[in-house]
């Protein structure tokens, strides 16, 4: 869940209990003093949202169905800030009780205009890296592998046929330069981070 770059939690959608959560929640809901983690939701959250909203909140959560609402939380120092809070039906989990998973987005940053909001600044440089690692590690080295086995099948092939054993030879050059724009591409997205 911290991965997403927001405030985030998984509650029991029956006694609304908070059953897991990300730092950023914790962060965000511990200006309410509350202790119980587990009552996070009931007694932070839940009297936050306009008593209409939280009606039909509710409701949904009980059927398991997609929900928004809008909450005023209380940050560090007392600063009120207003977030959506949105929640996935259910997650099936192998051991337990089906649970619902509540997104906490600023107010103003599900507008496209608040891109440099700080949690999905975090969210998308993760990605970020996440990807770059992906084509380094992985799809890199196997472009590697093939230009290395295109290079050692031109050399057989050569004692067969030269016409073939160049076309190898070009394939595996062609792959080599492919690395280096893959290796060039990833450095370049290191310096946007």
């Amino acid at each position: 869940m911290q991965q997403i770059g927001l405030p985030a939690l998984r509650i029991v959608p029956k006694t609304m209990e908070v059953t897991a959560f990300n730092r950023l929640f914790a962060d965000l809901i511990v200006s309410t003093g509350i202790g119980d983690y587990r009552l996070w939701f009931v007694d932070g959250v839940l009297p936050s949202i306009k008593k209409a909203e939280r009606v039909g909140w509710v409701a949904a959560a009980a059927r398991f169905e997609p929900a928004n609402a809008r909450v005023q939380l209380s940050l560090k120092g007392g600063r009120k800030r207003n977030f959506e809070i949105r929640s996935a039906g259910r997650i099936q989990q192998e051991t337990v009780d089906p649970l619902i998973a509540c997104v906490f987005i600023p107010g103003s940053a599900a507008d496209p205009r608040m891109r440099d909001q700080p949690g999905f600044a975090r969210g998308r440089a993760m990605e970020r890296s996440r990807i770059r690692d992906e084509l380094h590690k992985n799809v890199s080295q196997k472009l590697l592998g093939a230009a290395f086995g295109c290079k050692v099948l031109a050399g057989k092939i050569q004692r067969l046929d030269d016409g073939f054993a160049q076309q190898a030879s070009d394939l595996a050059e062609l792959l080599n330069t492919a690395v280096i724009d893959l290796q060039n591409l990833t450095r370049r997205t290191e310096d946007y981070d």
